[in-house]
């Protein structure tokens, strides 16, 4: 890492991102209690992000959206659909760039272009960020602290963006996995979301079962401590 984190480029020079701490990602919470969070990557999608609307809203269960603002752009009633039901959104960049290969500044752009973008279809100035593909390096957390978000990661992932996994595997992986605190990675756009629209429903209902509640991201992470 060397001196990155304290913006000393490669040159000996300070940039845009001096004197600013390394931020690390939130992974999920230590809690008691049987909370978790259900957040949906890659949309707005025209196909699946209103059928996972519905799926939300027929269970009476709020998630937290990270939107692309190249999507926002596209589908702004998508967006403010997610809004007036009530769902959290997040910020997961402008595009779905590899992370590896931007500098500092192009993050950040890409970080604060999305921001505008999901503003001006929905008002809403997002507190939380996830990076495309989850690439966390030391570019990518001071170009986020230096927006103003916390990073999210997540505790529990599928792999639902897979076309080789199907819904019962999508099922068992989340099952085997989720406990307590954890926030469960899906995708609602990206690519065929067929099988995560039809795992949802029976995850619904079998943690639901086992006693948990859904929240949003910041919901969640008023219940418990942070484990970065």
């Amino acid at each position: 890492m060397g001196l990155a984190w304290l913006g000393v480029t490669s040159s000996g020079s300070v940039g845009l991102f001096a004197n600013r701490m390394v931020y690390e990602p939130i992974h999920r919470i230590e809690t008691q209690k049987k909370v978790v969070a259900l957040t949906f990557d890659d949309g707005p999608d025209p196909t699946y992000t209103p059928r996972i609307l519905e799926t939300l809203h027929k269970n009476g269960i709020l998630g937290t959206f990270f939107v692309l603002g190249s999507q926002s752009d596209k589908y702004p009633v998508i967006m403010q659909w997610i809004k007036k039901a009530g769902h959290e959104i997040g910020n997961h960049g402008y595009h779905h760039y590899d992370l590896n290969k931007l500098t500092e500044q192009e993050i950040y752009d890409e970080i604060k272009q999305a921001e505008k973008s999901i503003y001006k279809a929905t008002g809403v100035l997002p507190q939380y960020y996830r990076p495309p593909g989850g690439v966390i390096t030391t570019d990518v957390m001071n170009a986020v602290q230096l927006s103003g978000y916390d990073i999210i990661y997540w505790s529990v992932d599928p792999r639902d963006w897979s076309l080789a996994r199907t819904s019962s595997v999508i099922v068992n992986s989340v099952k085997k996995h989720t406990s307590r605190g954890d926030i469960i990675l899906f995708h609602d756009g990206g690519m065929n979301q067929k099988q995560t629209l039809k795992a949802l429903q029976e995850l619904i209902t079998d943690l639901r079962s086992k006693g948990y509640k859904f929240v949003t991201v910041s919901q969640l992470l008023d219940e418990g401590n942070k484990v970065h």
